[in-house]
């Protein structure tokens, strides 16, 4: 499956309805498809193939989503919410400790 066969390509359901258009192809393993309703879903590349001609999904696929189910959160509002928690998921350069207490 090469980027460039992919990107903007219409992928289909086994039922042959329109799942979305591929709107990123440049990941390794997944590619980004818009929907009509504006959505963004995520698809592994291993559950895309090439039947007649179209893209479609394979039986059992998995779909992966960063939208809420009220939609208010976009994929750098959550690039955002990562940012925000560093420095503290990161260890501190030095520990406190008990040194001199005699113990």
């Amino acid at each position: 499956m090469a980027q460039r066969e992919l990107q903007d390509a219409t992928i289909y359901t086994q039922d042959g309805s329109t799942l979305g258009t591929v709107s990123d192809a440049s990941a390794e393993t997944k590619v980004e498809l818009l929907k009509a309703d504006g959505s963004r879903i995520w698809l592994e590349r291993y559950d895309l193939k090439e039947v007649d001609g179209k893209w479609q999904v394979a039986d059992g696929y998995t779909v992966y989503s960063a939208d809420r189910v009220n939609g208010e959160y976009t994929e750098s509002d959550v690039d955002e919410m990562v940012d925000d928690t560093f420095p503290a998921s990161d260890p501190p350069s030095f520990t406190l400790g008990d040194e001199g207490k005699g113990r």
